[in-house]
């Protein structure tokens, strides 16, 4: 499972003022080594030694060649700080989980599908079980369905490279419609964590998750799949007429901020 950390980094803006400043450093020493040679190179020539001073004047304009190289890449990278500074990357100080359920909603979930179905828990299936877990997700399925969807989702900085390598094969298979967003939290044991959604669109799940999004769901599913929260499937057929919601909210949210 993907711990909660707190992480206390840099920013992006510091790191390139270092990356900059680390640079200048070294590209002084660099220049001061061509003109060490050109130096010595003029004091070969005065001499008469043509062949020392072939060799100190080609070493010479190699260090010079470096320390245009090194300016150059100087000067990109305060350009990326100016873009930096002009549009700073918010940090994540605090890898926190967006959504957590492990198994609080089970218990509801089971109350329902038992009352539906007319079953015992004692005699329940593993299939019943896990569809029981499917519906403990309701209030997060569809909102998550739809970071994949428009492709807002991103590894999260707690990841190893084969759970990211894993994470983006099982969301491929999500988007071809051969698993589903519940599979996704059963596979991660309730978590999704803040930093997994891109940050263009992190404040906005944040704030819509916990602000009127859980009524929008228990309102749709009374009225258009005629059940409560934690005591529906997830169907792509009902995400579809549920989507639209989300996509009006995130564009009164853009439309906010501009």
């Amino acid at each position: 499972m993907r711990g909660v950390q707190q992480r206390k980094e840099p920013t992006k803006s510091e790191l390139l003022k270092g990356e900059i400043s680390s640079n200048i450093v070294g590209n002084v020493f660099v220049q001061i080594l061509a003109l060490g040679f050109f130096f010595l190179a003029l004091v070969a020539f005065f001499n008469n030694s043509v062949t020392g001073f072939v060799i100190l004047l080609v070493i010479g304009l190699l260090w010079e060649w470096l320390f245009i190289h090194l300016l150059l890449k100087i000067r990109k990278l305060k350009v990326q700080k100016a873009e930096e500074d002009a549009h700073p990357t918010v940090p994540v100080t605090f890898a926190e989980a967006l959504y957590k359920n492990k198994g609080y909603t089970y218990g509801i979930a089971c109350e329902l599908y038992c009352k539906q179905f007319a079953k015992n828990e004692k005699t329940l299936t593993e299939e019943d079980k896990k569809i029981i877990w499917g519906n403990s997700y309701d209030d997060f399925a569809y909102l998550l369905m739809w970071i994949f969807e428009n492709n807002y989702y991103q590894p999260s900085a707690e990841m190893d490279e084969d759970d990211i390598r894993e994470t983006r094969n099982f969301i491929a298979r999500i988007k071809r419609h051969t698993k589903t967003p519940a599979d996704f939290l059963e596979g991660s044991e309730g978590y999704f964590m803040e930093d997994e959604v891109k940050e263009k669109a992190r404040t906005f799940v944040k704030e819509y998750f916990e602000g009127s999004y859980p009524d929008e769901v228990k309102a749709f599913a009374k009225e258009h799949l005629k059940a409560e929260l934690y005591g529906f499937p997830f169907r792509w057929e009902d995400y579809e007429v549920f989507k639209p919601r989300i996509d009006e909210a995130y564009r009164e949210y853009q439309q906010e901020m501009n």
